[in-house]
């Protein structure tokens, strides 16, 4: 349960070896490639020089969004697996060469530009049934007009005009035509924002009325179509139905494209690997025969790097050259963590926060322990605790989950036992007193309080223990006791002081609690007055140090959390439990029922969530901060994508 060790390593091997290689490490997923170039040994790296291909990995990239862009399209019209036979259905698993051989038989482009026809195909229809959308609504507007507006342009003696204007401006101007006594109007249709009019009137009269109206944004009509608007209405509507079928026809064709569908999965796992070989390519450094490949890998995988290039390439051909990390090197040194299968699921919270640095502890193992105690006390619902238990451990056996999504599952599953637990503690089952409990959440605030105190006193202690162990490996001495050995000194002596007066009534034992915290204050003093080179910057140093004792109450106060918000839980619980009890017998077994599973299930997303947000925050905040710097970087391996299959290393 620690960081797994690294090591440097170098691979010498003739460029024909290149892409093979490339290919092996790719497939074994465990080498982080670095770059040569910046070394300072110019004897390893005489004849040797960096070359780039951007353009042929911005070709690859390319390709790979078409690839990936084709997918995505594809995914709102391809039949889909519903939810429940998704997460039952198995991936297929291929080797390398054998995904390699199944793209390379596909008509990769030729299937990404069936895609792309097919978009603008569909995008053509709907421009084009929008546009005749937009039509339909102004044939529908103007389909009481029985005329062709250029017809009446050859009358001689009488002009006609037909146009809109705003509703709020068609009494006005209506007021305006009535004053003129010589003009015939009509309304043709009428709607919120405008009105339609007809106006018919002698020629000398058109000046003087377009004067008038001219101030009433009056627009007249421009009427391009060959039929009547009735009759272009029906002829809109039989368009817009063949566009529609047209539309339907292609999307269910679509529909059908099962095998194009997994083609462009493959073709996407198949690229993404070549692109991510050719940006390792650029990294290599190069003479113009040999190439040299540098790296980060466990060590515990060195033995099967060189099983791997032997089945591959040949023992003989690759030369294999590991080195030691220097000190440092540490800080640049990427990091993998090694738990075992309890514990690793809560690497999750430790990678959220910071990956350790490679001198450094991982700190999940020392975590593991309080982030379950917590969140038991915070579910602290035995009835809670059989849900999260029976979900997740459904989740993990009748459903084919995996990767991330796995792991938080399990996570979850593991964190169900401390929940359950601390309902049988508290006796409490979805709001309900057990009649067999050590503590009330009702009736023990107090005593819980106090447990939840001395757990957070315990978990400081420890931190600061670790600190100084950790200090004192890096040869930090000083600082080990300063910063680590002196504070837990100093907790436990409040705490022994707190015991022997306060509760088991023992002078001793607080005299002794009082002396061990003041000995300790003064040893803060000391070391750091004489650990520094300026003793008076010393001494000052140690009496900052010590104002952080106002941190440590803050601290121990946010504990108490743990006792607040599973107090809260239950409570609430309870609460709802009492509302639906008050409700008449037949409303209560019928309505009741369903409003109670759902308060109930909302309760359970609270205090579930509260439990993993508040846990995590104790160990980010209080316990962290006493002895992780982390700063670390994971493990960055040339990978496959295994986004749609999973890869299995050929034997």
């Amino acid at each position: 349960m620690a960081i797994a060790k690294m090591k440097k390593i170098t691979l010498l091997a003739e460029q024909a070896h290149k892409e093979n290689l490339l290919k092996s490490v790719q497939e074994m997923q465990s080498i982080e490639i670095v770059s040569l170039a910046d070394k300072d040994d110019e004897n390893l790296l005489e004849g040797f020089k960096k070359e780039t291909s951007d353009s042929n990995v911005q070709n690859l990239e390319t390709k790979l969004q078409d690839i990936e862009y084709a997918i995505d399209y594809l995914d709102d019209y391809v039949a889909q697996p519903g939810m429940i036979e998704k997460l039952k259905n198995k991936r297929e698993i291929y080797t390398l060469p054998e995904l390699e051989k199944y793209v390379e038989n596909s008509e990769v482009d030729e299937l990404v530009q069936k895609v792309s026809n097919k978009e603008q195909e569909i995008n053509r229809l709907n421009e084009e049934l929008k546009t005749l959308g937009q039509e339909e609504t102004f044939f529908r507007k103007w389909r009481n007009l029985n005329f062709m507006p250029n017809e009446v342009d050859r009358f001689k003696l009488m002009h006609v005009m037909v146009g809109t204007v705003d509703a709020e401006q068609a009494e006005p101007l209506l007021d305006a035509v009535k004053e003129n006594g010589k003009i015939y109007y009509e309304e043709i249709y009428r709607r919120s924002d405008e009105v339609a009019y007809l106006f018919i009137l002698p020629n000398d009269e058109v000046k003087a009325l377009m004067n008038g109206i001219s101030q009433y944004s009056y627009r007249e009509l421009k009427y391009e179509y060959e039929l009547l608007p009735e009759d272009e209405l029906y002829k809109n509507l039989i368009e817009q139905k063949d566009k529609r079928e047209q539309l339907d026809s292609i999307k269910k064709e679509m529909h059908g494209w099962k095998s194009v569908y997994k083609d462009l999965q493959l073709a996407e796992e198949y690229y993404y690997n070549i692109t991510e070989r050719n940006k390792a390519k650029n990294i290599l450094t190069n003479s113009p025969h040999l190439f040299l490949l540098s790296g980060w890998i466990e060590e515990e995988k060195i033995t099967e790097l060189k099983a791997t290039i032997s089945n591959t390439i040949g023992e003989e051909e690759v030369v294999v050259l590991t080195d030691e990390i220097k000190m440092e090197e540490y800080r640049d040194v990427p990091i993998v963590l090694k738990n075992n299968k309890v514990i690793q699921p809560f690497e999750m919270i430790t990678e959220m926060f910071s990956y350790p640095q490679y001198n450094e502890v991982d700190p999940t193992p020392y975590m593991f322990p309080f982030f379950m105690i917590f969140f038991g006390m915070i579910g602290a619902d035995l009835g809670y605790g059989l849900i999260l238990f029976a979900a997740t451990l459904a989740g993990l056996k009748l459903f084919n989950i995996e990767g991330s999504q796995k792991r938080f599952i399990k996570f979850l599953h593991i964190l169900s036992y401390p929940t359950m637990a601390f309902g049988l503690f508290f006796g409490s089952f979805f709001g309900i007193e057990l009649p067999v409990q050590v503590l009330s959440l009702q009736d023990d605030v107090i005593e819980i309080m106090i447990i939840s105190v001395a757990i957070g006193i315990f978990q400081l202690v420890f931190g600061l223990i670790m600190n100084g162990i950790i200090k004192a490996r890096q040869g930090q001495r000083a600082s080990s006791y300063i910063d680590g050995y002196a504070w837990a000194m100093m907790l436990i002596g409040v705490v022994l002081y707190v015991l022997g007066s306060m509760v088991l009534g023992m002078p001793l034992l607080s005299q002794f609690g009082i002396g061990l915290a003041l000995i300790n204050v003064v040893g803060i003093l000391v070391v750091s007055t004489i650990s520094s080179d300026n003793k008076g910057l010393g001494f000052g140093l140690g009496l900052y140090n010590l104002y952080g004792v106002s941190g440590y109450i803050g601290d121990i106060v946010s504990y108490t959390r743990l006792m607040a918000l599973g107090v809260a839980s239950a409570n609430i619980a309870m609460a709802f439990n009492l509302i639906i009890g008050f409700l008449p017998p037949l409303i209560r077994f019928t309505v009741g029922v369903v409003i109670i599973i759902a308060l109930q299930a909302l309760n359970i997303a609270l205090a579930f969530l509260s439990a993993y947000v508040h846990s995590s925050r104790l160990q980010y905040v209080e316990f962290f901060g006493k002895f992780f710097e982390g700063g670390g970087k994971p493990l960055l391996p040339l990978k496959t994508l295994e986004k749609h299959i999973w890869l299995k290393k050929r034997s």
